[in-house]
């Protein structure tokens, strides 16, 4: 893996040329089911001296939305989608030691959930390591975390915002049910309670109509409103 100083402390902006060539030969890896190629792009990327944000913003986010489509129009299988999200996330926790030596101190703090059924775990991932580059600290809980159990963390450690996720409607349910035990046993305490996935994606007022304040369609969007709201 490329050492430290690779990633570098001061973004290093790349031309969008040069990154969409990392995004196609990313993207071939991981059709591949290649990991060692994958990970091969990733470090000869940091090494050329792009940053780990344009790494997860513009290349990993974009690779992963372009594998959904590709799955939703049939042209992959749900086990190709699946190969290609373990290898991004598995890309990801290599370069989670060059982040947190990145990141100094620890600001506001978010715990990251999937509500009960909901296994889609790699965006909720993507936001709290986001959000680490911007100085935050997160609690990534994962998949399927039973919803009293959420509760009791927030409870516990009084997070500034809460983030939910859903990627297919039928576990649009236990998010609203999440949401309800959030503010039904926190009250005035809940925190900011954000929700996304591709649930989202199409209908942007179900946040609301779920009992969220807000979504965004992927992390960087989120990272930007949790900015606003939190100067």
């Amino acid at each position: 893996m490329a050492s430290s100083t690779a990633a570098g402390t001061e973004p290093q902006e790349h031309a969008e040329g040069a990154l969409a060539g990392v995004r196609w030969r990313y993207l071939a890896a991981v059709l591949a089911g290649d990991r060692r190629a994958a990970f091969g792009v990733v470090d000869q990327a940091l090494a050329e001296g792009v940053h780990l944000r344009q790494l997860y913003l513009d290349v990993f986010q974009p690779v992963l939305r372009q594998i959904g489509r590709l799955w939703e129009a049939n042209r992959i299988s749900v086990a190709d989608e699946h190969l290609a999200t373990a290898i991004t996330e598995a890309a990801m926790a290599r370069l989670y030691e060059l982040l947190f030596a990145a990141v100094d101190g620890a600001g506001r703090l978010l715990i990251a959930a999937c509500a009960d059924a909901e296994r889609h775990e790699v965006g909720l991932r993507m936001l709290c390591d986001v959000l680490e580059m911007e100085g935050w600290d997160t609690l990534f809980l994962g998949a399927t975390v039973p919803i009293p159990e959420l509760v009791e963390m927030v409870r516990t450690r009084k997070p500034d915002v809460v983030a939910l996720s859903a990627s297919i409607t039928p576990h649009l349910a236990r998010v609203q049910a999440a949401v309800e035990a959030l503010r039904g046993e926190l009250g005035e305490l809940a925190p900011l309670i954000a929700v996304g996935g591709r649930a989202f994606h199409d209908d942007p007022g179900l946040a609301t109509r779920l009992g969220a304040d807000f979504t965004a369609t992927d992390a960087v969007e989120a990272a930007r409103t949790l900015k606003e709201r939190f100067p």
